[in-house]
C-alpha cells in the first residue's frame, strides 16, 4: 500500500498510518483489541496498562522487519488497524531458511465487524508482503477468537501449528 489510499470498495478508506495524527487512535485500538482478547483469556493485563507500550513495540518490529501499519478511516476517525511484518525470519532450525510475512495486529470497532473492512485491511497488508517479496502469510489468534478465526479461514488461511496450554497451579 505505501501511500496509496484504498477507497474503491465501500466502508472506510485504508490507508498508511500516520504517526502525528493517527497514534492515539492506534493506543485506542490496541486497547480495545487487549480488552476484547481479555474476555477470552481473562489473564491477559487490562488494555489501558499494556497499549501505549504495545504500539511502541509494535512500531519497532514494524522497523526490524519492513512492516507497516495501515489505518481504516470513516471521515476523521481510526476505525481499525493491521499491522503486517513483511520479512520475518524462521525462529525454528528445522523450518526453511526463508522469510515470512506475518500479520502482527488486526483490529476493528465493533460497528465495523462484518462489514468486510477487516478483509480489505487484510488484502491491503498482503499485498505490501507480496510486493516485499513475501511468499507466505501467517498471522497467531487466540483459539477462543471465534470471529477472528472465521475470517482468517474466509480469507484463504488454513491451521498450521496448534499451540496447547496446561495450567500448573
Amino acid at each position: 500500500m505505501s501511500s496509496a489510499t484504498a477507497s474503491a470498495s465501500p466502508g472506510p478508506d485504508i490507508r498508511d498510518y500516520v504517526p502525528s495524527t493517527d497514534r492515539e487512535a492506534v493506543i485506542a485500538c490496541v486497547a480495545g483489541l487487549q480488552d476484547y482478547e481479555r474476555t477470552l483469556d481473562p489473564e491477559l493485563p487490562p488494555g489501558e496498562r499494556v497499549a501505549r507500550r504495545y504500539v511502541d513495540a509494535m512500531l519497532h518490529r514494524c522497523r526490524a522487519y519492513q512492516g507497516c501499519v495501515m489505518v481504516a478511516v470513516e471521515g476523521d476517525e481510526v476505525v481499525g488497524f493491521l499491522c503486517v511484518l513483511a520479512r520475518v525470519p524462521e525462529q525454528q532450525v528445522d523450518e526453511t531458511s526463508r522469510p515470512h510475512a506475518m500479520v502482527g495486529e488486526l483490529y476493528l470497532a465493533p460497528e465495523q465487524r462484518s462489514q468486510g473492512t477487516g478483509r480489505r485491511l487484510l488484502e491491503a497488508g498482503e499485498s505490501f508482503a507480496r510486493a516485499r517479496g513475501a511468499e507466505r502469510l501467517r498471522v497467531q489468534v487466540l483459539a477462543a477468537n471465534g470471529i477472528a478465526r472465521s475470517l482468517y479461514a474466509s480469507a484463504g488461511f488454513h491451521e498450521r501449528l496448534i499451540e496447547l496450554e496446561k495450567r500448573l497451579d
